[in-house]
């Protein structure tokens, strides 16, 4: 009933541990892996042939790199099952909680499951604690608010989707909108980081009573070298404020919308702390760079003043 989406690139060092983590670990909830080849050089495409004769397992291999986001839509298509979940290839989740999730998903209707997550930087594994997941407890609060106020807090290493409510962009119905790749991508910096975070954004606009949330710890995400979420690429360059911007603009232009947020003071002001939060992590060198202002400020400026008028 679940199927799970892995683009990986040069991580063939992970594959081997990946592909038994999801499919094969004992409570494992996934039936059907779909992992896609992006034009690995290492040993990739040598492991995955070792999987081919598995029925449960579909390779699929990109001549040339598109890229994680890409990948995953390429193969979205082929989703045979109900539930889907997206994951990253250096990144793993705990099989017996996962299933766990994904049984109390089904019992309550979700169209959204999602639980906790650590992070394993070198050895040390840290159980992250996200105010998020707390806020979305809080009075008034729902997975809209909480979402666009304290950040994106549902990894997708442990988060499941009913296939059929996610939202649908494009001729081929993807629930990502590839558009933001566009809207980004003139600043060298690559494409939109924040996918995930949309994604979320509108399932929680859309089907707000959908989400379940498992108060445990159902996967991991590893810090590698040179990922492109890393503070220096991401949020000292202004990128991160930049896409919170155009989140806002996209979501708060709808005045249904902007009215859940702005009927509560609680998450007006965590929108506004938020996006300030990114801000202050921009480096007074950045601000001076030619991404920066023209790019990113136009955007910057009409979302602080879109929020400063709620």
């Amino acid at each position: 009933m679940l199927t799970a989406l892995i683009p990986t690139k040069n991580h063939g060092i992970y594959l081997e541990n990946l592909i038994s983590n999801v499919l094969f670990a004992e409570g494992s909830p996934v039936w059907q892996l779909l992992i896609c080849n992006d034009a690995s050089t290492d040993d990739t495409a040598a492991i995955l042939a070792r999987h081919a004769g598995n029925p449960r397992i579909r390779v699929f291999e990109n001549k040339a790199s598109i890229g994680a986001i890409a990948s995953s839509m390429t193969m979205y298509p082929y989703v045979e099952t109900p539930y889907v979940m997206f994951m990253s290839s250096d990144d793993f989740f705990y099989p017996e909680q996962m299933g766990r999730l994904f049984g109390e998903m089904l019992e309550r209707d979700s169209y959204v499951g999602f639980g906790k997550y650590t992070i394993q930087d070198g050895e040390q594994i840290t159980e992250l604690q996200h105010p998020g997941w707390r806020a979305r407890f809080a009075e008034g609060a729902d997975d809209f608010r909480a979402l666009l106020g304290f950040d994106h807090y549902a990894f997708l290493c442990t988060t499941i989707f009913r296939k059929e409510f996610l939202p649908k962009h494009g001729v081929n119905a993807i629930p990502y909108d590839l558009s933001l790749n566009k809207k980004v991508s003139v600043d060298g910096l690559g494409e939109f980081r924040g996918h995930d975070w949309n994604v979320l954004i509108e399932m929680a606009a859309m089907h707000p009573e959908k989400f379940h949330f498992l108060d445990e710890y159902c996967g991991c995400f590893r810090k590698v070298a040179s990922q492109l979420s890393s503070d220096e690429i991401y949020v000292h360059t202004g990128r991160a404020t930049f896409e919170m911007a155009l989140l806002l603009l996209r979501h708060l232009s709808d005045y249904t919308l902007r009215k859940r947020i702005k009927d509560s003071d609680t998450f007006r002001n965590a929108v506004k702390n938020l996006f300030y939060a990114k801000f202050s992590g921009v480096t007074e060198q950045a601000k001076q760079s030619d991404n920066f202002q023209q790019i990113y400020k136009p955007v910057i400026l009409a979302a602080d003043t879109l929020m400063n008028n709620m």
